[in-house]
């Protein structure tokens, strides 16, 4: 869900962890994922885009 999220406008690009065959699946299973508006509200009241230049976390 997270990597759904980080993608989901387009100009985000991610490179998520794949140690496994199981995780690239997952990972590539990410790409497909449809959050609804209640979904991305929380995850964008979790996680506020920055608002002045900064490093990101990591998740």
């Amino acid at each position: 869900m997270a990597l759904a999220w980080a993608i989901r406008s387009g100009e985000v690009i991610a490179i998520p962890e794949s140690g496994t065959a199981a995780h690239v699946r997952a990972n590539a299973a990410a790409c497909g994922l449809q959050l609804d508006a209640r979904n991305l509200a929380e995850l964008d009241r979790a996680f506020p885009a920055p608002t002045r230049k900064q490093p990101l976390d990591l998740l």
